[in-house]
């Protein structure tokens, strides 16, 4: 039960206890209908039904435990790798591939928190049939690539990966567009900032509305302001915000890198006092 509070939402708790008792009742209906079988045969289907739709509830529950698990360590516990090795146990034992566009926004989200630019250009290479059809894969893969370049600080390659990004914006606001699965206030921000526009990407941000940001979100989102406020000369500010990433970061690539920022911000302030 703690599990189940701990991954999934009030309402995933609803609709996990609303198929128990659908399988309960299918179930029991089923066996009373083969007990009132005359013919062998009818018996021997209604049990291969009983037991295809037992089975397949059965596996389609223990998935979403594992997957609701997998994005709890991820956006919560801010554990990329150990989110990862649990979605891998999802990946193996989708029979029917239902989460496959998960599966790749998950790995996606996992590369671009340690930082693997290799394993972001792997996934979405021309050979990878996995990542090459759906709106919601051009919008990941996007995104992704984007990311990578910024990693890379690669700023020709950045710029037109932005160029390509920026266009499903509009997407995610339609009824049949696009998932809106990024905080595109971030998205906007970061660039002005790479692009040295430090008053655009501080104006952005200072809109911005992150209550609906999760742990592993918010921590990227302070990371950026923090860097913002460190271009604006507010070191102070800057350094509660570095703080505020090392806090809840964990295992993401940014915790190391806003604690060497906020080493180098204390270093300066020090030198400044002498």
């Amino acid at each position: 039960m703690k599990a189940l509070k701990r991954y999934y939402s009030k309402k995933e708790q609803a609709t996990l206890f609303l198929n128990i008792v659908v399988l309960i009742v299918f179930t029991g209906f089923t066996i009373s209908l083969m007990a009132s079988q005359t013919q062998l045969v009818s018996t021997i289907i209604l049990g291969f039904i009983l037991v295809f739709f037992s089975l397949s509830m059965i596996l389609k529950e223990i998935l979403n435990f594992f997957f609701q698990k997998a994005i709890y360590q991820l956006t919560t516990e801010c554990d990329p790798l150990a989110g990862l090795e649990t979605m891998e146990r999802v990946r193996k034992f989708d029979l029917y591939r239902g989460y496959t566009v998960s599966y790749v926004a998950f790995c996606s989200l996992v590369y671009i928190d340690t930082e693997d630019t290799d394993a972001l250009f792997d996934l979405f290479s021309a050979n990878n049939k996995l990542t090459q059809s759906g709106k919601d894969m051009v919008l990941i893969k996007n995104y992704s690539l984007y990311k990578a370049y910024v990693i890379l600080n690669n700023k020709t390659q950045m710029k037109r990966a932005y160029a390509d990004l920026i266009k499903l914006k509009v997407l995610t606001n339609k009824k049949k567009g696009v998932s809106p699965l990024y905080a595109w206030f971030d998205i906007e921000a970061e660039f002005a900032l790479l692009t040295n526009d430090v008053k655009e990407a501080n104006s952005i941000l200072s809109k911005a509305n992150i209550i609906a940001l999760n742990t592993r979100e918010r921590a990227h989102h302070y990371y950026l302001v923090g860097r913002v406020e460190a271009e604006r000369g507010n070191l102070e500010e800057a350094r509660s915000y570095m703080n505020q990433v090392t806090k809840i970061a964990n295992k993401m690539a940014i915790y190391d890198k806003a604690l060497r920022l906020s080493e180098e911000m204390n270093r300066e302030k020090t030198q400044k006092t002498r």
